[in-house]
């Protein structure tokens, strides 16, 4: 499998987690009548777990 690949199924195995959990609590149709798309908040869930993480100590100066 080459990269391009298995991002995206690990991307697609994230989202299906999530629907699973928004599911099981009873929201997921809710969501979906508002057109709640879970791919933006995979892919943040991703880079989260892969250690990318934003300082926000670079904007408390602001």
């Amino acid at each position: 499998m080459n990269d391009e690949a298995a991002k995206a199924a690990r991307l697609m195995k994230v989202v299906e987690v999530m629907v699973a959990e928004l599911q099981r609590q009873g929201v997921a149709e809710a969501l979906a009548d508002l057109g709640f798309d879970p791919t933006p908040l995979a892919e943040s869930v991703i880079k989260a777990a892969d250690g990318d993480v934003i300082d926000l100590s670079s904007r408390r100066d602001r």
